[in-house]
């Protein structure tokens, strides 16, 4: 596979090209696994497969294979160091406006395919309308990606209103700007979402193995069990699409898929207990000690040691609401046993 470093190169490579008019699985597969290698080239990416499918539709008054006549000569017509300008009066007009075409940078010739999408008027419009087309169509592919480490939280909200509550050691991916027909976005780890209702768009949720489909609606993703995806509906109407199929959830219901086996079961939630990371809550239902470690090292972002706990095996339940790690240490030694030391980022359980 040749190279792949600029719009161009992805605009002339037949295999691209035929992903984006004429998908399957077999393709949707490669492209995935090839921007995951390449996240460098995810913005040309984004904004190459952009020009082609609005190149799909024929513009009103464009003769029958103008544009692919077009878009083969802005590709062809590169500067090379030492290009000398064209004396011969038949070469120059051999295109129709030649010596323009040579006078436009790459992007610019680029930008070209999308105004004859737009109207063969457009095309004698000046070069600045002609950025501010092409920056347009960049902003939308731009990618925006947000992440937190242990002990983070983050909440934002995005270009089209809708607002994301991201917990500790997770990532969304998601376009600067959504396009006009969709909005979609990646999730690792957990996030809580209130989408703002657009008919006209649905908000798509990707996660490794599911797509979640909404109009409007709030809920709860966690992928942060490997191979575990649960997704769990306060309000409104979601579907969830996995290569099986598409499964609806109501209200109070939460999906839980296990990828390993590519299998689902649908159940009740408990609201309070799924949520109470994004109110600052703290719990802990049945936990063993190595649950509990593991737990307040990622809530607050420490690392802990414990000491002489040969033995020890015990359950713990509670509930705290944002507490520091002296307070939440402090009663569960009470309650179990122990003394506890703490540095900095460090902590000591001693048994």
């Amino acid at each position: 596979m040749k190279t792949l470093n600029n719009i161009e190169d992805f605009l002339t490579h037949p295999e691209f090209v035929r992903w984006v008019k004429q998908p399957d699985k077999e393709l949707d597969s490669y492209w995935e696994q090839w921007s995951r290698a390449n996240p460098e080239q995810l913005n040309n990416m984004r904004l190459a497969r952009e020009m082609l499918l609005r190149l799909s539709f024929t513009p009103p008054h464009s003769p029958d294979g103008l544009k692919q006549e077009v878009l083969q000569e802005v590709l062809r017509q590169r500067p090379k160091k030492g290009n000398h300008p064209i004396d011969n009066e038949k070469e120059k007009n051999k295109f129709g406006y030649q010596s323009l075409w040579n006078g436009l940078g790459q992007m610019n010739r680029v930008a070209a395919i999308l105004l004859l999408t737009l109207g063969m008027a457009c095309l004698f419009s000046p070069i600045t309308k002609v950025n501010s087309l092409l920056e347009k169509e960049m902003e939308v592919a731009s990618t925006v990606i947000k992440r937190t480490g242990r002990g983070e939280k983050l909440q934002l909200t995005l270009g089209d209103g809708t607002k994301v509550w991201l917990n500790s050691s997770s990532q969304v991916e998601f376009p600067q700007k959504f396009s006009n027909d969709k909005r979609i976005i990646h999730l690792k780890g957990e996030a809580y979402f209130e989408v703002k209702r657009d008919s006209l768009r649905p908000f798509k949720v990707n996660t490794d193995g599911l797509t979640t489909i909404v109009l409007g609606t709030s809920f709860n993703i966690n992928t942060k069990v490997p191979g575990k995806i649960k997704v769990s509906l306060v309000s409104g109407k979601v579907k969830v699409s996995s290569s099986k199929g598409q499964t609806p959830l109501s209200p109070g219901e939460m999906l839980d898929y296990d990828g390993s086996k590519g299998t689902h079961t649908i159940g009740v939630f408990d609201p309070i207990k799924v949520l109470a990371w994004k109110e600052g809550v703290l719990q802990f239902h049945k936990s063993t000690l190595p649950q509990v470690k593991a737990a307040l090292e990622e809530w607050f972002g420490v690392s802990i040691e414990i000491q002489n706990a040969n033995g020890v095996t015990w359950e713990f339940t509670g509930t705290y609401p944002q507490q520091t790690l002296e307070e939440v240490l402090e009663s569960i030694s009470y309650i179990k046993g122990f003394d506890y030391r703490i540095k900095g980022k460090e902590a000591i359980i001693k048994f």
